[in-house]
């Protein structure tokens, strides 16, 4: 008889491997990490946005081939 938990996995099968178990804590710190987020000040976010765009226009830049000064 096939077992499954309430996510319809299959749980007499289910293997995981150290490298599974690595990328369910990296979501799991990811996780943590977006919670945190949401209690930073307003002021502070702003900042973020803007290195954030920053950043993001360079890289399109460079993908483009473009260099900046």
């Amino acid at each position: 008889m096939d077992e499954y938990t309430d996510g319809g996995v299959h749980t007499d099968t289910l293997i995981i491997t150290p490298e599974v178990l690595n990328i369910i804590a990296a979501i799991d710190e990811f996780k943590g990490a977006w919670a945190a987020i949401g209690r930073i000040a307003p002021e502070q976010l702003t900042s973020l946005r803007r290195v954030a765009t920053i950043e993001s226009i360079g890289s399109s830049t460079r993908i483009e081939g473009a260099r900046l000064t």
